[in-house]
């Protein structure tokens, strides 16, 4: 009994503490929501889905070259994001306005928000809270030499079998010209309140 006494005061100030986390500035917004915790979430599931894709994209080049991870990407990428975001509970967009797949364009609020002074430098994601939903960006950039292969530049990087796929999978492609490094789009992850 009297361990359990001493141990009192010290549960009581752990207890104290945590309830107060929650409320210091920067970790909820004006309602109260901790958003803390939706920016960690949102990071754990854009790297998820950055290496599932990543994966099976690498995959597919290994199976039949560039031009088979764009058939691969246009048959399956959106499948596989969205089986993830029944996973975690959660809608998974990529956002850009250099488009390849028109599902990936810029709402009206996500284009304001790429044309944002200095957001295309921003490295960190940005949280917002709209009525019913939690709303996570976060900067998706060409992160690797392989990235070219489908979207750097025509003739130089893209070989022009696997340019001659993107045209026929993807009609009105936008998605080329970047080079290792450029800002490519945004991750948009959705929460809905419950």
């Amino acid at each position: 009994m009297r361990k359990l006494l001493s141990v009192i005061p010290f549960l009581l100030l752990f207890v104290l503490i945590s309830c107060n986390q929650s409320n210091q500035p920067g970790n909820s917004d004006s309602r109260g929501f901790d958003t803390t915790a939706f920016m960690q979430l949102g990071d754990s599931i854009t790297v998820a889905v950055q290496q599932v894709l990543l994966s099976n994209v690498m995959l597919a080049t290994k199976a039949g070259g560039a031009g088979h991870a764009v058939a691969f990407c246009n048959e399956r990428a959106m499948a596989l994001t969205d089986s993830l975001a029944l996973k975690y509970n959660c809608r998974i967009q990529r956002i850009s306005d250099k488009y390849r797949n028109p599902a990936n364009k810029p709402g009206e609020k996500e284009a304001a928000l790429l044309k944002k002074p200095g957001f295309l430098n921003a490295a960190s994601p940005l949280i917002f809270n709209e009525d019913s939903t939690l709303v996570y960006y976060k900067p998706i950039r060409v992160a690797m030499p392989a990235c070219l292969s489908c979207h750097g530049a025509a003739g130089k990087d893209i070989l022009p079998g696997t340019l001659e796929v993107i045209r026929q999978k993807y009609h009105d492609d936008l998605a080329t010209g970047y080079k290792e490094g450029d800002f490519r789009g945004l991750w948009k992850i959705t929460f809905t309140k419950e």
